[in-house]
């Protein structure tokens, strides 16, 4: 079902942006949205459509009434009779008009049910960089916003539309059978009245890329307000960061003030056009009645039904109104589906062991080069460190390794196959990653850690967080491995989250770990805990390490030495410090920084006030 919501989805967003939106192509471009729920959207239709026939009946009844009074033939009872027919049937069609549009509503979620799940399982198998370089706000607004704006078009625009066309259909034949001439004059208005509609949309179009662009740098901005306050309180820059916001929101403002600048003028022009048309029927009705070419019942019945022909059609104005919108949103989420995905092997080969093998890599994100023709090879149940100043590559390293990114150029094999040639359920079997900036999920304990192993009992995750030092604080919180975490695990400290990162890693137990400086946020009461913790989970494993601090990887089998994207030393610490080069001046740097000690208020360090 999901292919058959997002299949067909030409123009691309890009180029749609570009081009001005008209009620052709902006139906168009939404209607494969309802493919995921066709029999839903056509029964809603059809019985939307019985309900319109239904709530012409007051109108016949009027029309017959109106000819038995001017004839003088029909008794009151009659008219009573008429009247009850009147009754059920206009209950009967608001009944109707319940089914059509819950139908219709059930039809739509489960739509936005299976567009959300697809954009998420897309954006699983994207490179990272896609979901890294985009604020979380953008994301947000169109797995949220702009999917669940498409609900105005799926559960209301077309049952509304099916409803006004089969009235204007039904009313015009009617109208036809009794004087196709007044007919004429009664639906004269609808054509001007359309292109009026489409030079609107047409007008107003121009604004929609600013308005994306404006919509999603608001939502941006306000996240990031709301998830820096800490910052902006700690540093008193709430005037300054408030007035960014305030910006993206006078700017997004703007944006909808010249949208609408645009669309009012001919929209207001469709409006009236459609409620014009007493000034054709009056005329025209009368000019034939004078001739004795129009009775006076036939007079009265266009000025009843024929003055309220059109009025079906004004429930469109809304839907016509967004479809701008609506149809943006809808390139936005087609341009997301539309992003190039890592592509992955069904069943691939199986990694004959945990050595890592990288031949002559390089990679860049978008235009910028990060790494050159990198080769190393680390062999099974060794480590290899990766050092070199900040924005030397080696996280980008480690990335690549995992499968985050595809290299530009070369390979890299995991037990001699190519990651590529990897399913993506073999890889993650393969490699697991700790990351310095952990991340957790705003749930339990035992839920974050059940991310590496679904299926893990009560006593693995015990066993895995005793193994990570972790055991001990979490039974010391109010509900033990069930308390929940907070958003970004916001309610336990950094060492307390690297702890049960590593548990996390534990539990998976890959025979290939990467590092990325476990212990960045380790307090020294607690660093020693995290140093155990990361021994039992690299015991026996291949490790790849991102090194900060040089002091924790002088045992390597080998150090990699990356400047500028280029690998340019090797070898163990000894040997390195030896040599001289990049890795002796690191290494120099670290020992001096260790020494240094902070001076108190006075300008004397720490020496000088013992000596005194």
């Amino acid at each position: 079902m999901t292919e058959a919501v997002l299949e067909d989805t030409e123009p691309r967003a890009a180029d749609a942006q570009a081009e001005s939106i008209t009620m052709t192509s902006g139906i168009a471009s939404l209607l494969p949205f309802a493919k995921g729920a066709v029999a839903s959207f056509v029964s809603s239709g059809a019985i939307a459509a019985v309900a319109t026939i239904l709530g012409l009946a007051p109108f016949w009844v009027i029309y017959r009434s109106v000819d038995a009074l001017v004839a003088g033939g029909k008794a009151i009872g009659d008219l009573y009779g008429l009247a009850a027919l009147a009754l059920v049937a206009i209950v009967v069609r608001h009944l109707l008009v319940g089914v059509s549009i819950y139908v219709a509503h059930v039809g739509a979620y489960r739509v936005l049910y299976e567009i959300r799940l697809a954009l998420a399982g897309h954006l699983a198998r994207v490179p990272l960089g896609y979901v890294t370089r985009r604020r979380s706000g953008e994301l947000k607004k169109v797995m949220g916003d702009d999917v669940e704006r498409l609900e105005l078009f799926l559960a209301h625009g077309i049952p509304d539309a099916v409803a006004a066309v089969v009235t204007l259909v039904a009313v015009a034949a009617w109208m036809a059978w009794v004087d196709w001439r007044v007919a004429l004059a009664a639906i004269g208005m609808v054509v001007p009245a359309f292109a009026c509609m489409s030079m609107a949309m047409r007008n107003a179009s121009k604004h929609m890329a600013d308005y994306q662009s404006s919509l999603s740098d608001m939502n941006a901005s306000i996240v990031e307000l709301i998830r820096g306050m800490p910052v902006v309180k700690l540093f008193n820059r709430a005037t300054d960061e408030v007035r960014g916001t305030e910006t993206a929101v006078r700017r997004y403002v703007e944006t909808v003030r010249a949208y609408s600048g645009d669309f009012l003028p001919m929209g207001t022009a469709f409006y009236v056009l459609l409620a014009a048309n007493v000034l054709t029927i009056v005329p025209v009705g009368g000019w034939l009645w004078s001739r004795g070419d129009l009775s006076t019942t036939d007079l009265l019945f266009f000025f009843i039904v024929g003055l309220g022909a059109l009025s079906p059609l004004v429930s469109l104005l809304h839907l016509f109104a967004n479809l701008s919108h609506l149809s943006s949103g809808g390139n936005l989420v087609r341009e997301i589906m539309d992003a190039a995905v890592l592509e992955e092997q069904d069943a691939g080969a199986l990694p004959a062991d945990g050595s890592i093998e990288l031949r002559d890599v390089s990679f860049a994100y978008e235009e910028r080069s990060v790494l050159e023709g990198i080769s190393f090879r680390v062999e099974p149940g060794t480590m290899t460190a990766l050092v070199g100043p900040s924005g030397s590559g080696k996280s980008t390293v480690a990335s690549l390794v995992a499968r985050f990114w595809d290299v530009a150029e070369g390979s890299i094999e995991l037990g001699g196959v190519d990651v590529r040639e990897l399913s993506n359920e073999t890889l993650t079997r393969q490699v697991s990653v700790v990351f310095q900036d952990t991340f957790l999920f705003d749930d339990t304990i035992a839920g974050n850690l059940r991310v590496a192993r679904p299926d893990a009992t009560q006593e693995n995750l015990e066993a895995a967080a005793r193994d990570a030092q972790a055991h001990d604080f979490i039974v010391r919180l109010p509900r033990g491995y069930e308390t929940p975490v907070g958003e970004l695990g916001s309610r336990l400290s950094g060492g307390e989250r690297q702890r049960l990162a590593i548990a996390r890693a534990i539990l998976a137990d890959t025979p290939v770990i990467v590092l990325d400086e476990a212990t960045a946020f380790a307090d020294p009461e607690n660093e020693a805990a995290l140093q155990d913790a990361i021994a039992r989970l690299v015991s026996g494993k291949t490790v790849l390490v991102i090194a900060h601090r040089l002091s924790t990887v002088v045992g390597a089998d080998q150090i990699l030495v990356l400047d500028r994207g280029r690998l340019v030393e090797r070898g163990r610490h000894d040997d390195l410090v030896e040599s001289g080069g990049l890795y002796a001046q690191l290494w120099s740097d670290f020992n001096d920084a260790a020494a240094t000690s902070l001076h108190d208020r006075t300008g004397r360090g720490p020496q000088e006030e013992g000596a005194r």
